[in-house]
């Protein structure tokens, strides 16, 4: 590259700029390695937007849905291999009750992932959870004990996508 002057100009790399880490949570010290953390950073998946719900009164054993199928019939879908770190939940009412998180190996064997235990409370979030999950697992949700009006419930999954 020339310069102004006509003069051929170094071009200073990314991997010669120094990068201040002090005000963020990366460790990097130039910013080609920055550039390289936040990019694997972002390969790490998060999913909002797993969410379940049913409409009116919803008694224990219900199946909660998929937009209108329940979702023992058809779960949600991870599309990474990592954890479950964050649940959500609402309702219309206050009341108590567990609600079953369950991998389904699509031949109608459900396995426990977690339960979310609500305690007369309409709204709850649950965070820094470590619950193990593979790509392609099938979640469904299930009302365990208690019953909740209007529940919506939703998850959050980190982790890799082969």
């Amino acid at each position: 590259m020339l310069n102004k002057r006509g003069h051929k100009q170094r071009i200073q790399t990314a991997k010669e700029t120094p990068f201040d880490n002090s005000y963020n949570d990366l460790t990097s010290e130039d910013a080609e390695a920055a550039i390289l953390e936040v990019y694997d950073t972002t390969q790490v998946s998060a999913s909002p937007g797993f969410t379940w719900g049913s409409s009116g009164n919803t008694p224990t054993n219900t199946w909660l849905l998929n937009d209108t199928v329940p979702s023992n019939k058809a779960g949600r879908i991870s599309p990474v291999t990592g954890n479950i770190t964050d649940i959500f939940f609402a309702a219309e009412n206050a009341t108590t009750g567990n609600l079953g998180f369950y991998r389904n190996d699509g031949g109608g064997v459900y396995t426990l992932l977690t339960t979310l235990t609500v305690v007369a409370s309409r709204k709850m979030h649950t965070s820094g959870l470590t619950v193990a999950i593979s790509e392609d697992d099938e979640i469904c949700v299930q009302v365990t004990s208690g019953s909740f009006k209007n529940p919506v419930v939703g998850l959050i999954i980190r982790g890799t996508s082969s």
